[in-house]
């Protein structure tokens, strides 16, 4: 087939949000996420009123149900103009997985930790031809049905391969490993993303994802599980020239430096130079200069960055609701002031009430699942990008104080690792 031909989307207001209703223009939002899980959108065998597609010479099957559910979900994002990055997952049990044991053989890691109850989903497996060909087949027939120049089942513009990769125990779970045998492998699966959806359109974007921890470890004391993000970055980037490079790009998670309380602004863990523990939203300009380094340039160019999950929690109180809507102005503000960031989503549209506890809807919940009350923080999201985000920003920096907000606002970065030589003196 001839490539898709289409011209790569631009933003006007970077907002992005998963959500499925009228809000999607009320809010202005442009872009929007899905989770696609390959065990719950192939089968090993074909089941009845599967879809067939034919990949490489062979013929893999897809479940009709989940296909028109997607479809159904860009179609309804794309009427408002609105197009998805869709999540990349490989979950045995989870995200509506089928369960099928012979699909599972193929393609969950052969080091996946069955036994860990917190590794909820597993690594792709990159290291056996049966893994590699169903991951090449799954990517293919996504780009191929949502990356259509009529965008007629919808549009999708790129794929983050994974979930929080830095603490890969839970979120992509390939056993234990080293850093370098875990980096290399990743590299081999954004790259054949990279190379399965360039087969069908050259804009298509590929994104690692990794949380906030930076120059630390989520787990401190497993360093064969859980990796700081830094160190993944730069072993991702010397693996990929070894394989030939391209143009790979970040899924940033900024959350503030405790998930429970929404004043980012007030973290005291992120640091303005390269070897910070934590990148949340307060120093989120560290990730943009670390790979603006001409070392991470692709074709002279900056790799792309995207703020793909992060949120404010609400304490059900109204201090916390007016510090998560404070919070997003301004990190929206230091965010527009970075051309390397395309857009940031808020996570979440509604409360989940297995969140961990948390309560990071820009709504509540209602008992019913239907979307409920306004948190400040909607308010404060659609005002963006319109004429009302001038007197927006005013309440903002009034709320978290003009000094603060004016420092972080637009803060220097220091390129180069923090001086602790004196660390120790008295």
């Amino acid at each position: 087939m001839e490539k898709y031909t289409h011209e790569k989307e631009t933003f006007r207001s970077k907002k992005a949000l998963s959500c499925g209703n009228e809000d999607l223009g009320i809010l202005g939002i442009e872009h929007t996420l899905l989770n696609i899980n390959l065990p719950a959108l192939m089968w090993e065998k074909p089941e009845e009123d599967a879809i067939s597609f034919v990949c490489q010479g062979r013929e893999y099957w897809f479940d009709r149900k989940q296909v028109e559910n997607i479809d159904r979900h860009l179609q309804y994002a794309w009427g408002y103009g609105v197009s998805a990055t869709a999540i990349l997952l490989n979950s045995p049990v989870r995200f509506e997985s089928h369960g099928e044991e012979a699909l599972l053989k193929k393609v969950i890691h052969p080091d996946f930790q069955w036994e860990d109850e917190n590794a909820f989903i597993s690594a792709f497996s990159m290291e056996t031809e049966e893994g590699r060909e169903y991951y090449r087949a799954f990517v293919e027939f996504l780009a191929l049905r949502y990356m259509r120049d009529d965008a007629k089942y919808g549009r999708i513009t790129g794929f983050i391969v994974s979930n929080e990769v830095n603490t890969q125990c839970v979120w992509g779970n390939a056993g234990e490993k080293t850093v370098e045998e875990y980096a290399r492998e990743y590299t081999k699966a954004l790259k054949l993303t990279w190379e399965a959806s360039h087969k069908y359109w050259d804009g298509a974007d590929v994104y690692m994802s990794l949380d906030h921890c930076w120059g630390e470890r989520f787990y401190p004391d497993r360093p064969l599980s859980a990796y700081k993000g830094r160190e993944l970055v730069d072993l991702v980037c010397c693996f990929g020239k070894e394989m030939g490079d391209f143009g790979w790009g970040i899924a940033y998670h900024p959350y503030p430096e405790d998930l429970n309380y929404p004043d980012f602004y007030n973290d005291r863990i992120p640091k303005f130079y390269f070897d910070t523990r934590q990148i949340t939203f307060k120093n989120m300009e560290v990730l943009h200069a670390y790979l603006g380094q001409e070392s991470f340039l692709y074709q002279g160019k900056r790799r792309p960055i995207v703020l793909s999950e992060q949120g404010f929690n609400s304490r059900r109180d109204e201090l916390t609701e007016l510090q998560g809507a404070a919070g997003f102005v301004l990190a929206y503000q230091k965010m527009k002031r970075l051309p390397g960031i395309l857009w940031m989503t808020h996570h979440a549209y509604l409360d989940n009430p297995k969140e961990f506890g948390l309560n990071l809807g820009i709504r509540e919940r209602n008992p019913d699942g239907t979307p409920g009350r306004k948190r400040p923080i909607y308010e404060a999201m659609r005002d963006m990008g319109t004429e009302r985000e001038e007197e927006r920003v005013a309440w903002a920096r009034e709320f978290i104080g003009e000094l603060l907000y004016r420092q972080l606002e637009c803060p220097a970065v220091h390129e180069c690792d923090e001086d602790r030589s004196k660390e120790m003196d008295f």
